[in-house]
């Protein structure tokens, strides 16, 4: 998923920012995030409707859609992050020469957004590419903290989107935040899984005749699919020294009152340990998740 308008780019208007969001049901969410009341039908004209908001009111709802692409997020750790101040990361634009390339910094929502122009496979092998052949990636933190969220729509991007804040010699050193560590996926799953929708496994043994296994709930009108864990079938399978998890797609549950949608659809891929929105959510969503997977650290 691309960004509704480039997030470096400083003659946007909000309407026009938010207008460029991909749906209706997008442009609702990020009202709501905003808390701005909408009876925008299917059939309206959002543009007459955001021209009668006030332009506070517009800035709040644009803040909401800005960052809020790509909707699949890695998840790093940074040690040097914890003490990096935004003016020093700023003074990483434009200085790399090869690989992913600082475009922009900003502290919004009490964050800092880091925004990232990468080559289409991450790396490069000549000095420069041509910006057609690159693609614009965010990644946040909350200050003082060592959890980098990098909005990336593959591990080759996100990865040299961390390659552009190596450049700073106190971000030299990095490791993924893995999904198959068992310790952290179950505080995870404690703190935001509301159900396992669906679960595919990867058969690790070379004398099995069988790759991959997947799994899907039973169908349970409103309330979504059953909980795949809840099967005996499905424990046997996962206590099994010969399977691993690959991709599940899970209903989360963030514990806030504010989630918006209440209950979002992710897949979760554990060979790239990433986190992909089914739906557009808010940045205000993005950041519950994040501070899950920071609290779940």
């Amino acid at each position: 998923m691309t960004f509704p308008v480039n997030p470096t780019a400083d003659d946007v208007s909000p309407v026009n920012l938010l207008l460029e969001l991909p749906s209706h049901a997008a442009l609702h969410r990020a009202l709501a995030a905003a808390d701005i009341e909408s009876e925008l039908g299917d059939d309206d004209d959002p543009e007459q409707f955001l021209d009668e908001l006030s332009q506070v009111e517009l800035r709040q709802a644009a803040a909401q859609a800005r960052y809020a692409a790509p909707q699949t997020v890695h998840y790093f750790r940074l040690s040097g992050l914890t003490n990096m101040s935004p003016s020093e990361l700023a003074d990483l634009t434009d200085s790399g020469g090869f690989g992913g390339q600082v475009r922009a910094v900003e502290e919004l929502h009490d964050r800092v957004y880091v925004v990232c122009s990468v080559p289409e496979d991450g790396t490069q092998a000549q000095l420069s590419v041509s910006e057609d052949a690159r693609v614009t990636t965010v990644a946040t933190f909350n200050p003082g903290t060592n959890l980098l969220a990098v909005r990336a729509d593959d591990s080759d991007l996100a990865a040299g989107t961390v390659q552009a804040l190596r450049d700073h010699p106190d971000l030299s050193e990095w490791t993924s935040v893995s999904f198959r560590d068992d310790g952290f996926r179950g505080r995870f799953e404690d703190a935001a899984v509301a159900a396992y929708e669906q679960l595919s496994l990867s058969v690790t043994s070379v004398e099995a005749g069988t790759e991959r296994i997947d799994v899907t709930g039973e169908e349970r009108g409103d309330s979504g699919r059953a909980d795949v864990r809840g099967d005996e079938v499905v424990d046997d399978l996962l206590s099994r020294s010969d399977t691993e998890r690959r991709t599940a797609q899970v209903r989360l549950s963030l514990r806030t009152a504010d989630t918006i949608p209440p209950n979002p659809t992710v897949r979760i891929d554990f060979d790239e340990s990433s986190v992909e929105f089914r739906q557009w959510v808010p940045e205000r969503t993005l950041i519950q998740l994040d501070c899950v997977i920071q609290d779940a650290e």
